[in-house]
This record gives structure tokens, sequence and C-alpha cells, in this order.
């Protein structure tokens, strides 16, 4: 592995002509002016994807005083496993391995099925008849040539209908496959590190007037059991106080403005307010933070969101499998409620939903406390929004496919000039890049309708977010062309030629497949915001003490950008879904859409290794769903398109298609995930090791993640780092103390059930 280069050097000489001393950094100050460029220089190697240098000392100097994380780092190779990637725990590995199984999907249609049909269409001659007869203008260039249309349809392609019937099985068993696959890396990634949620629960739905105290008496002895309890972190509603510092960091940019305005000699702007009212409005707002920080107990209502840690992790699990309700429990609480019967299974009289917690990083703090009600409301809200929103873009497309079919209607046995050809293709291309310019919109618009879902976790949003963004950019990218080539055809035409046709949906599709193959990792490389980035980071060393930007986001500039997985996901759901669904009329597709796979695979990952920053640890919850939700809409859609296209090529189905769709929506509807999840999953081996003992070792931590108590939190935790003695770090990140006689760090697991000991 190759070392990352300190910045110390590099700092101290830019610091030596335009930066206060060092006794400055130890009083770290956000919204301070000029920030100070060794602190944005700790922060840009604090976040990198790397692992903690083991052999570096830990104190002051090496820690990060904006997020407390070791700013000396060792780099992954550019070959490095993705098991390597398990310090930030499962979510990043298991997004590149549902990458690379998402290529195994398509290489095994094209293995199968897509061979034989290449061969198969390249050996028709279907378009040049048509041309022949002049029924049809039909160029025969390569999508056509290797289009199931070109292929003799006259009669049911039985191989084909049998490959497909095979194909359909074997995906089966890949998926199923996977899903234990997905638990295996989850659990093996988990052994390689010790985190805060190991020992971690969290309640829902406390009544919001209970005290810290009654809680920790509550669960601290439960059905005559004991449990010691380390730590509680109360969840609060601080929607005021995250808007009034949202406020406050505008109102520091427009400051920022009006400062930049100064220092070149440009007049300010009329629509910007006065330096000096708007000096007293900041002054203002922190105090208003500051109150709200210094007395959050009494500030803020609790949101009935609270989050214990014990001692042990089998504490931890022993709680949640008590408090573990199924329909049955609920219904049975109700009964005892009625005759009189106390349930110690409600806090109070209140039903209470106790899980293992998120990671610190994955909760989103301000929406605790937002009711299920309210959650659904908003779905339905943002649901009904992105339909009408999918209306647009039908419209949008319908009319450039109107335009398209308006210059090949010239009647019938008339030939197509070269400009018109031109023309109808130009038309084609224009049409399947605004597709890809309409889906980058939606990923924008939809992330924020998830947002407005109100969810309690990152991975809730992620998830939301991916669904809805990958379903509607499939709709908008395949559905919505399909409609509009069928729809919009000469009076008398068949849908076969409209498919086939110059300017159909042959083509459509073909150039869709190519835009689709193209544009998600070039627009990842050409990120013009971290193109942006690389610009304020010079424009902020080259002004140095004339600098008007803030601490604050002068780190965020010299942060590297970070990997959105409900995007990622999103993106490669969509490829999964076009291609099965158009691959039994294009099979020149799956090929296009496999190596796009591949190079989406290595640019993200060298740009993850080398370019952006960690993203807060999750866990595996967002990898299972994506395999649930995309992997049997996938199989679903593959036998709905051989359905589809084989009724529009041919004369008739083949029996064994009706099979095939059969089996594909037994598959949908029966819940194959719940059935994993009782009889093959297998459940997470608990670390022997005590809170007590690794609680200092965690970079991360909910009372540092908690927006009212992460200040002093994370003081606390570098004055409580910095006094032990002679500290390291290991490759995990993880603080390992000298001249102590500590347990091996490493998790001496023991097996929970029969089927980790099979395993």
């Amino acid at each position: 592995m190759t070392s990352v280069v300190p910045f110390d050097q590099e700092a101290h000489q830019l610091n030596a002509s335009s930066q206060p001393n060092e006794t400055m950094v130890e009083d770290y100050d956000e919204f301070r002016r000029p920030p100070i460029l060794e602190i944005c220089l700790k922060h840009q190697s604090a976040t990198q994807f790397a692992i903690a240098d083991a052999k570096v000392d830990l104190n002051k100097n090496n820690l990060c005083p904006c997020c407390g994380q070791p700013i000396i780092l060792t780099q992954l190779p550019l070959t490095a496993s993705i098991l390597d990637f398990s310090f930030n725990g499962p979510g990043v590995s298991l997004y590149f391995d549902f990458l690379m199984f998402s290529a195994v999907l398509i290489s095994t249609f094209i293995i199968i099925c897509g061979i034989y049909d290449l061969i198969a269409s390249s050996l028709g001659d279907t378009c040049h008849k048509l041309n022949t007869m002049g029924e049809l203008e039909c160029v025969d260039n390569f999508y056509s040539k290797f289009a199931k249309a070109n292929q003799d349809n006259q009669h049911p392609d039985i191989a084909g209908s049998v490959l497909n019937f095979i194909t359909t099985l074997i995906l089966i068993i890949l998926l199923f496959l996977y899903r234990k696959r997905i638990n295996l890396l989850a659990n093996k990634i988990d052994e390689k590190s010790i985190l805060a949620s190991d020992y971690s629960i969290i309640i829902e739905n406390i009544p919001r007037d209970a005290k810290e105290e009654e809680i920790r008496q509550f669960f601290s002895k439960i059905n005559n059991v004991d449990y010691k309890i380390q730590k509680i972190c109360m969840g609060y509603q601080i929607q005021e106080y995250l808007r009034i510092l949202k406020q406050k960091q505008e109102q520091e940019k427009t400051f920022t403005k009006i400062l930049e305005c100064e220092r070149l000699g440009k007049p300010i702007p009329p629509r910007l307010p006065n330096k000096l009212d708007l000096t007293k409005t900041l002054d203002q707002l922190a105090i208003q933070l500051d109150q709200y920080e210094d007395n959050f107990q009494n500030s803020f209502q609790f949101s009935g969101v609270a989050i214990i840690s014990y001692n042990t992790e089998d504490e931890a699990n022993a709680v949640c499998k008590f408090f573990k309700a199924t329909r049955l429990h609920l219904i049975l609480s109700q009964v005892m409620r009625v005759i009189g019967k106390k349930d110690i299974r409600r806090f109070r009289d209140n039903v209470i939903v106790v899980s293992k917690a998120p990671e610190p990083g994955d909760i989103l703090w301000g929406n605790l406390g937002v009711t299920l009600l309210e959650q659904y409301k908003r779905k339905l809200i943002t649901n009904l929004a992105t339909i009408f929103l999918l209306g647009i873009c039908f419209g949008i497309l319908f009319g450039l496919s109107y335009g398209q079919f308006s210059l090949t209607d010239t009647g019938k046995g008339e030939q197509l000039s070269q400009a018109e050809l031109i023309a109808i293709t130009i038309l084609g291309v224009v049409a399947s890049v605004l597709i890809s310019i309409i889906n980058n919109i939606l990923a924008i618009i939809i992330r924020k309708f998830a947002e407005l879902e109100a969810p309690t976790t990152k991975t809730e949003y992620d998830i939301s977010a991916a669904k809805k963004l990958g379903f509607a950019q499939f709709l908008n990218t395949a559905i919505i062309t399909l409609i509009v080539n069928l729809v919009i055809v000469k009076e008398g035409e068949k849908s076969y030629y409209a498919v086939i046709k110059q300017g159909g949906l042959n083509q459509d599709v073909m150039l869709i497949f190519i835009t689709n193959g193209i544009m998600p990792w070039l627009m990842t490389l050409l990120d013009p915001f971290y193109l942006y980035r690389l610009f304020m980071r010079y424009q902020i060393q080259l002004q140095g003490q004339a600098c008007n930007v803030n601490q604050q986001e002068a780190n965020e500039y010299f942060a590297g950008p970070m990997i959105d997985l409900s995007k990622k996901y999103a993106q490669l759901g969509k490829t999964l879904l076009f291609t099965f669904f158009y691959a039994y009329l294009l099979p020149l597709g799956p090929v296009l859409s496999l190596g796009s796979l591949l190079v989406i695979y290595w640019v993200e990952k060298i740009l993850l290794l080398r370019r952006d920053s960690k993203p807060a640890p999750t866990g595996s919850e967002m990898a299972e769903e994506m395999i649930d939700f995309f992997g049997e809409f996938t199989l679903l859609l593959y036998a709905i398109g051989c359905l589809v296209w084989e009724s529009i090529l041919n004369d008739a189905i083949f029996p064994l298609t009706w099979v095939q769709f059969a089996i594909a929506v037994l598959n949908f509807l029966v819940p194959i995930d719940t059935i994993f999840d009782i009889f093959w999953k297998t459940e997470d081996i608990s670390t022997q090791e005590f809170y007590e003992t690794q609680c200092f070792k965690f970079w991360d931590d909910y009372d540092r993640r908690n927006p009212i108590t992460a200040e002093k939190a994370i003081e606390t935790f570098l004055k409580n780092t910095t006094a032990l003695p002679q500290q390291q770090v290991d490759g995990r990140g993880n603080i390992v103390i000298k001249n102590q006689e500590l347990k091996k760090q490493d998790k001496n697991k023991r097996a929970k059930n029969k089927h980790n000991k099979e395993d």
C-alpha cells in the first residue's frame, strides 16, 4: 500500500507567510476568516477514502480539529479487494460487489442467449426484403442487422424461446445465491472492525415527556435481568436549530460575497444586504445557536427516539430480541391491556420499537420524531409528484418522436432523401441525449422528494431515492420510448414496421444503449462541481490572509466529492431493467451495457481511492433492498420483454414463453427475501470486547454526530484521546495502547446458531 504524503510540510511552508501559528488550531472556529490553511489540508487528508496509518502516534497535530479523524493515512492500491474497504462499513464494499454482480447477470444472458441471437439475427435479411419490396424504408446498418427483427419472424424462434427460459431459471438461482453472498460479505466485513453500533440499540415511540434517568432505569433491568448501560444519546426535535444553523451558513456565504466585492474594488450589488446589518444578524444567529447548545436539554423537546449503548454486544442483541414484536405479540399486547395486565414490552402505555442502532453517521438527526403517519403522507405526495414529472417527460419525447414521424411520412413507396435520413438520425440522437439529461434532472428532483419524506436514516433516504429514481429513469428511458414509437404510426402500418423502420424503435433504443453506456462514467470523470472545488482551492491558497471564505466553506472545498450510493444504485438498477427488457429485441445492447459496467467499475474505484472523500459508514441494508427490488423487477421485465417482442415480431407466441412469464410473476409475488431471512440468513457474531475498553477507539460515535452535542463531544474526544499514553492506530483506525496488557483487538467471535457453525 502507498502512504498518503502528509500535508504537514506543505502546510508549514504556507503558514510561514500567510497563516497563524499552530496555537490557533486548538481554538477551532468554523466561521473564522481568513481560513487556516493548515486545518483545510488536515481536513482534506482526514476525509480521504484511506486507512489510518498504523505507525503514527496520535497527538493534536495528527488529528483534524474539525472532525476528529486522523490525518496520516495509508492509501489502498487500485487493485485492492472490496474487503479492504471494511474500515468504512459494508455499504461501499457491497455497492461495488453489486456492480460486478450486475455484470455477471448480463454476461449470463450474453453467453446463453445473446451469442445465439446475434448470429441468428445477422443471418437474416428481413430489412433487405422490405427495402426490395418497397414496403418500408429500412437502412441496413449495424443495429438493424443485429436486431431480432432482422431474423426470419414468420414462425416463433423455438431455440431462442428455450434459451430465454433457461436463462430465467439460472437468473433466479444466481439472485438467490447472491442474497447469501451479501449476508456472508456483510458479516465478514463486520468482523474486521469494532464500531459503536455493535453495542447500541435504537428505541422509537418513547413517551416524549420521558427523562433520560427514567429511560436508563427501564432498559437497565428487563424481565429480571440486569444490563449495564454505558451511554444514552437522546434524540431531540431540532428542526428549529437546524433552520437557524442553515440560515447562518447562508448568511455567512452572503458575507463572503460582500467581502470579495470589497477586496476586488467592485460595487456591492443592491440585492445584497448592508454589511453592518448583516454583521448584526450573524451575531444574533450565533447567540441563538450558543443558547441552544449550552442548554439543549431544556431548549428542545424530546423526539421519542433514544440510542442506548450497552457494555457488551450480547446485551444489546438480547434487548433487541426481547422487544422484537411480531404481529402476534402486538395482538397479545392489546389483549393484555384490555384485561388490565401490564405488558413489560411497553414503556408506560406506548408500544416501543427496538432494533439494533444504525451507524452514527447514518442517522438524520433532524428527522427524529417525525411520525409514521406524516412520513406516509409525504411519500404519497412525492410519488404523485414523480408521476407528474414522468408525464412531462412523456410529452417532450412524444414531440420529438412526432417530428421523426413527420419526416418519414412521405407516402407509400416514396424514397427518403439523404437530408431527411440525416435529419431523422439527428432527431434520434437528440432524443437519446435529452433522455440522459432528463434522467439527471430527475435525479436532482427525486432526491429532493426523498428528503421531504423525512426518513430517520441516510440508508432509508438512499433506498427511497434509489427505488424511485431507478424505476422513474427506466420508465423515462424504456417505456416512454416504446409507447411513443408504437402509438405514432401511419394508418394501417403494422407494429412490426414501427420497430424496424428508419427512425423507429430499433434505432431509438440502440442510440439510448450507446448514450447510456458512455454518459454515466463520462459525467463522473468530468464532474463540474469537482472542477469548481479545484478552482476554489487554488484561490484560497493564492489569496492567503486576503481570503474571505470562512473555515467551514474552505474545509468543504478541500474535501473531495462523496460517493452518492442512491444515485449509483439507481443508475445500476436502470441499466439492468433497460438492458433485460430490450435484450430480446436488440441482443447487441447487453454487450454495450456490459462494457459500460466494466468501465464504470474501474472509473469509480479509481476516483474513490484517489479523489473522493469517505462517506459515513453504512450497513448492508441498502444492498439487500436493492437486490430484492431491482433483482426481482429485472426478472419480471425480462419475461415481459420476451412476451411483448415475440408477440410483435412473430405471428404466434411459443408456449414456453408463457411458462417463463408465469415463473417470473410467481418469483415477483412470492416474498423470496422473507423466506431467505427465515431459513438461510446467518446472524452477525458478537464481539466479546467490552464497550468501556473500546469506546475511546471509536472514530465515529452518536454524540459526535448529534448536531447539538457534536462540538463539545469532539472536543472531549480529542482531549481524552491525546491524553492517553503512547497511542497508535491500527489499520482499521482503532487506537492501540502501548505498554498495556489489553486483549487482542481482533474480534473473538463465537457462533450464535447452527447456521454459523455450518458456515
